[in-house]
Parts: C-alpha cells; structure tokens; sequence
C-alpha cells in the first residue's frame, strides 16, 4: 500500500484551517486516512479542525481491532465522530471566541483493498480508476439539498453563491449525524480524500488525470494543490491519497 498527503492554505486566506491525518496502524495493514476543513472566525476554524483530527483518531486507534465486521467498523467510527463533536462543541461553549465554530469531516479506514468511509459536511471521498473517477460520499451542502430535489442541476450547484454553505458539520451542536459507505478498491484504484478547496478549483476529470498521469502519490498531491492554487486559490486546500495495488507499484513508493 501507498499513501501520501498534504495541505495549502492557498492563495487567498491568510491562514490555514484545514488539517488531516495518515495513520498507519501496527498492523502494517490498516491505513487511517481524515480530511477536516474547519470554519469559525479568526483561528476558530482552525481549532476546531485540529481538536476533531486529534479527537476522532485517537478514538479510532484506540477503539480499532483488524478483526472487526462492518458493524463494529461502523461503530467504531460513528462514535469517534460523536467524540469529535462533543469535544469541538464543549470548547465552543466555553471560549467566546470559538463561539459557533465548527468542522467537517470525511475519513476512511483502508484495509488492503477494503475502503470504510464516514462523511460530515462537504469534504469529499473519491475513487479513480484507470478511466473514471467516483464521488463516493456525499455533500451535506444546500446545494446538493437542492440538487438531490431538482431545483438545481450539479452545474448550477458548482457555480452557486451559496455552494459553500454546508448543512451538518462536527462542533455545531450537541449530537452530530454521519454517513457511512463502503467500496472495495481494484488494484489500480486510487482513494482521494480532500476538502473543497480543491473540488472548487479543479474539476473531477482533470483531478482524475492529474492522478492518473503522476509519477508517485507524492507528486499528484504536489500538482493537485498546485493546479488548484493556480485555478485561483480561493480557498484551503487539503489532499491524502491511499493505493494499495497495482497502482501504487506503477506510481512507487
């Protein structure tokens, strides 16, 4: 397996308020992977983003057993997500100037080829292959509401003023929801994990080929967060990418 990532505060804000993580786990196997970009005035967003990546993987390497079913994957992972939440959501009340401070979240635990992926808010999971590219997860945005209600269509949603304006976020409120999916990686799939920094820079299919054509994983991330700094920057920018096949031999270690 292969695995590599980073983040860019971009060309347009003054700080960074994404973070992630790549956790290896003892077992040689099991890959960690978490994308958070964090909202909230001044540092605020910044906060929250890295008390949830702190908070969710700790909970998740604490709770993680390479024997454990789907269920108890699940379980495991919707509850370090609650954990997260609680912790962003205390800090919040507590400190006036985090008030209202929040995150998303989207994280996978890859297993060889088995991918389970957990998603609050708009970051995103994608799988590229050798001739497509995926959403895997899905936004919990306005725009999407309204796509998914056919009022908008996903052109119109990409170029909406309100495209930013997310619908469920970890630290907003005592309990938070999440969404749990499932794949299974062929050999020469590649997962994506990345905020919309990204996604509002650079469309799925040159993202696909930005992948597909890099000599490792380390230089896609290089070139996806410098295509997306060059499209405008606009906002941060954060990418982790995981293989474990075929692929990754191809892009090396």
């Amino acid at each position: 397996m292969t695995t590599y990532g980073d983040t860019h505060q971009g060309m347009i804000r003054s700080n960074n308020q994404d973070g992630y993580v790549i956790e290896i786990f003892d077992d040689q196997q099991t890959v960690l992977l978490v994308v958070c970009d964090g909202m909230g005035g001044a540092n605020a967003g910044n906060v929250a983003s890295h008390v949830a990546l702190e908070v969710f993987s700790s909970r998740v390497q604490d709770q993680f057993e390479p024997d454990m079913d789907d269920t108890a994957t699940e379980d495991m992972l919707r509850i370090s997500a609650q954990n997260a939440n609680q912790a962003v959501y205390e800090i919040s009340v507590k400190q006036p100037e985090c008030r209202g401070m929040g995150t998303t979240l989207v994280g996978a635990i890859a297993q060889g080829q088995k991918i389970t992926l957990i998603n609050i808010g708009d970051s995103r999971a994608y799988r590229i292959t050798k001739d497509s590219i995926e959403q895997l997860t899905e936004d919990h945005s306005f725009v999407q509401e309204m796509v998914r209600k056919g009022k908008l269509t996903p052109e119109q949603a990409r170029n909406h003023p309100h495209r930013n304006l997310i619908t469920r976020a970890i630290g907003v409120d005592t309990f938070v929801d999440s969404d749990l999916f499932h794949c299974i990686l062929e050999k020469d799939d590649v997962l994506l994990l990345c905020s919309d920094g990204l996604t509002g820079m650079v469309e799925d299919d040159e993202i696909a080929s930005i992948i597909r054509e890099a000599q490792s994983l380390e230089q896609a991330v290089n070139t996806l967060i410098m295509r997306a700094c060059d499209n405008g920057g606009l906002d941060n920018i954060t990418v982790a990418l995981y293989s474990c096949g075929d692929l990754a031999e191809q892009l090396g270690d």
